[in-house]
């Protein structure tokens, strides 16, 4: 009904030090562990299986993966924004937006995909303001909010 105290789980206009994939999984895994409580190496291992079972890349410029935890009984998800895209992956995609779903870990393949298609979707339809959003914290909350709405 309210969601007034709603946490905003995003983070925009990141500046990595070592502007590759790696680091950004790395802050990816500590960000998600810092933002949903979970241990950190459990999630950074999801996160790194996750990556490594295929990246899905979204308006050739977001990738999603996702996590799972027995702390969760619903899904979440978090955002984050690089400054300066991140190359991801064989066909070295670059990267300024990086999504991390959270899903109970009892979760099937069906939640996973459903919450897939549906960040796809909000992801294509905001296609054209990809570029205002990244950097603006209000739009950024808003967006990330409605992959679980």
């Amino acid at each position: 009904m309210f969601k007034i105290f709603r946490k905003n789980h995003t983070t925009a206009n990141i500046e990595l030090q070592d502007n590759n994939q790696m680091s950004a999984l790395k802050l990816a895994a500590k960000k998600a562990a810092d933002e949903f409580g979970v241990d950190e190496q459990t999630i950074q291992s999801s996160i790194f299986a996750s990556a490594a079972a295929g990246n899905t890349i979204i308006e050739n410029r977001a990738v999603f993966m996702y996590a799972t935890s027995e702390k969760k009984s619903r899904v979440h998800t978090m955002m984050l924004t690089f400054k300066n895209p991140v190359v991801w992956g064989n066909d070295k995609t670059p990267i300024d937006y990086l999504i991390v779903g959270m899903f109970p870990e009892d979760s099937d393949q069906n939640t996973v995909d459903a919450v897939t298609e549906k960040i796809t979707n909000i992801m294509h339809d905001k296609s054209e303001q990809l570029d205002d959003i990244k950097f603006n914290d209000g739009d950024l909350n808003k967006l990330n909010q409605a992959f679980t709405d």
